[in-house]
């Protein structure tokens, strides 16, 4: 048995079904990562040992001419341009894929662009896209190049791919309006950013959902990432000067919503009793605006580890998963929409926070 497979790369699948554990069971006896028994080790270090299986990715990549990189691709244009919450947004996941991949033990590349030749030939197992656009053409080359992907959020013209982690948008989304139902909107505009990714699909098709579950118009408008912060006022001023306002208005990016409070200030108009403010995601523009603005989190500490977890799996041969992981976003209730004496949407009365 030994002979045999040290002329083969054995997998952690053959580790698992000799120690009789899970594949995730294997990765994190190695790993460190998370806590199991001393007796379950012991017993997938000795069926690791028995079929000579080494968990070190650079040992084996002199064997099996495998380079021991994953690589990441961070898609959205404006991850790392403009504005601070952006970048406060991206580098918490940029910064989780590398802290998780620095527990495995396993390198991390940066892959800027497929289509520059100076980047087109990056040694790497894998690669994980992050954000990717709807048909995204990397993510179409790198499946076309036969590179094993596991996608960080969905691709959503292609929402059905296994190998991917993906935020559950609806849930937070739907939680989020009812939530200023409750607080009394009537009239509640949503602005996504122009980017077409499922980060802006999936909120805007939920708000036409639940609009419609509820005899509302939808009133939504793009509000795109590339405007600078005094476009963007001017937009936001024309809108909220109009004679049939809304009542909440929420908004993509976090540095968006803080301008409007900042308007909706110029313009007389009191946050929350007169306008509600929210935000799809959650940054020091949300955190330190006056009042605090509830925001949406977009947990990527998780995505990154659930991303990472998928992808070392995948190379290690795990068999392909029913269906995408899901992680849920966490929606952060704060002062821009809590109105005196109303509630939550659970019959509870909240104050001023």
């Amino acid at each position: 048995m030994g002979d045999r497979t040290s002329r083969r790369k054995v997998t952690i699948r053959e580790v698992a079904e000799r120690a009789q554990v899970s594949i995730s069971t294997v990765s994190h006896a190695f790993s460190g990562v998370r806590p199991i028994s001393q007796a379950t080790r012991d017993r997938v270090f000795a069926a690791a040992g028995e079929l000579g299986y080494d968990p070190n990715p650079s040992a084996r990549s002199l064997r099996t001419g495998r380079s021991g990189l994953v690589g990441l691709v961070l898609r959205p244009r404006y991850a790392v341009a403009h504005t601070r919450d952006r970048a406060e947004t991206f580098n918490r996941l940029v910064g989780s894929v590398a802290t998780e991949m620095l527990r495995r033990k396993v390198g991390l590349i940066h892959v800027p662009d497929l289509d520059d030749p100076a980047t087109a030939g990056v040694p790497m197992d894998g690669c994980l896209v992050a954000h990717p656009y709807g048909g995204d053409g990397v993510l179409t080359e790198l499946l076309r190049r036969n590179v094993p992907v596991v996608t960080i959020e969905e691709d959503p013209e292609r929402p059905a791919l296994p190998w991917a982690v993906r935020l559950d948008y609806t849930t937070a989304v739907t939680a989020l309006l009812d939530h200023l139902a409750a607080q009394g909107a009537d009239r509640i505009a949503l602005l996504t950013g122009s980017e077409d990714n499922a980060w802006n699909r999936r909120p805007r098709e939920t708000h036409e959902t639940w609009c419609a579950e509820h005899g509302r118009s939808a009133r939504t408008a793009l509000l795109s990432e590339s405007l600078s912060d005094a476009g963007a006022a001017g937009r936001i001023r024309r809108m909220l000067a109009g004679r049939r306002r809304p009542d909440a208005v929420v908004v993509a990016t976090s540095d968006f919503a803080a301008i409007v409070t900042q308007v909706a200030d110029e313009l007389g108009l009191r946050v929350p009793d007169d306008l509600m403010v929210a935000a799809l995601t959650d940054s020091e523009h949300s955190r330190r605006s006056h009042p605090p603005i509830t925001a949406m989190d977009l947990s990527h500490e998780h995505l990154a580890a659930a991303g990472v977890d998928l992808m070392l799996a995948r190379l290690a041969g795990a068999p392909t998963p029913d269906e995408p992981v899901v992680v849920a976003p966490d929606l952060r209730l704060r002062a821009s929409t809590r109105r005196a004496g109303a509630d939550d949407g659970d019959g509870r009365p909240r104050g001023p926070r």
